[in-house]
């Protein structure tokens, strides 16, 4: 007997999201599903903490008072630095430029990980989870930034029209953030430990990074500036601190930043969502 063939328009392609028009459509509409996280995470913090909202500026400012005590008053790492706002507002935008892509990349790990009910019971797009982490992290951390400007403030920097461009840097380094993060979440998914490895990472980043030190002052080999520039956590550095104090800002720092940014986002967002279907498994 021959097979019947059973169409009903009701039934859906199990496989649909996985083509690329209809996944980045899905991620689209459910945009506002990443706003809600993200505020309801920021909201959460602010209710398990003493300080509450409050702490979202005490934090910076207290990881200023102990790395400039460190770095600026013992270790004396404050030689070379001669832009705007001396060392002190070196070392504030440094910080918490690096840290900015540090808390988005590390709660990005654990998004896939930490939502497993979700993704087993709901279907959507899964690149939606590290998305959230990234807007939950840039929205923490736009105090950070604020305080960057008082700080310029306070060490007697002259207001410039390249203050404007910090916002837009910001923006630039969210999009690499959202790629890192999509790296991250995989490679979390298949090995676990990632998310206890990430920290030693970035604590050895942090050093190869220009955070605490001018690199044009400490690093006289060539190779060893090359990999500086083609870093890029000291890329957006880079730039982050001729928006604010005006220092020299090297051509091979943006194009790093560049490469890196569009590396990061579309290369991560095609390797993430190759195994869309994988982290239902998880």
């Amino acid at each position: 007997m021959p097979a019947t063939r059973v169409t009903d328009p009701g039934l859906v392609d199990a496989h649909a999201n996985s083509q690329l028009g209809p996944y980045l459509r899905g991620l689209w509409k459910r945009r506002s599903y990443g706003w809600y996280v993200a505020e309801s995470d920021l909201r959460q913090r602010q209710i398990t903490t003493i300080f509450g909202s409050l702490w979202h500026l005490l934090n910076p400012l207290l990881s200023i008072a102990v790395y400039f005590l460190v770095f600026g008053l013992i270790l004396k790492t404050d030689r070379g630095v001669d832009g705007k706002g001396g060392f002190l507002l070196f070392l504030t935008v440094g910080l918490f430029v690096f840290q900015y892509t540090q808390r988005a990349v590390t709660q990005g790990a654990i998004s896939i990980v930490a939502n497993r009910g979700l993704i087993q019971a709901i279907r959507f797009p899964r690149a939606l989870l590290p998305l959230s982490a990234t807007l939950t992290e840039t929205f923490a951390a736009l105090p950070s930034f604020i305080v960057v400007y008082v700080v310029a403030i306070t060490t007697g920097t002259t207001p410039t029209w390249s203050w404007l461009a910090l916002p837009g840097i910001v923006a630039w380094q969210m999009l690499f953030n959202f790629g890192a993060a999509m790296i991250a979440a995989r490679v979390t998914t298949h090995f676990r430990d990632m998310q206890q490895l990430l920290p030693f990472v970035f604590r050895l980043l942090i050093y190869a990074s220009g955070v605490f030190f001018s690199i044009e002052n400490y690093v006289s080999d060539g190779w060893m500036t090359v990999l500086f520039i083609l870093n890029p956590m000291y890329a957006f550095i880079a730039m982050a601190r001729w928006a604010t104090m005006g220092m020299d800002m090297p051509a091979e720092a943006v194009f790093a930043a560049i490469v890196w940014t569009a590396v990061a986002l579309v290369g991560g967002f095609l390797w993430f969502k190759s195994a869309e279907h994988a982290y239902d498994r998880v």
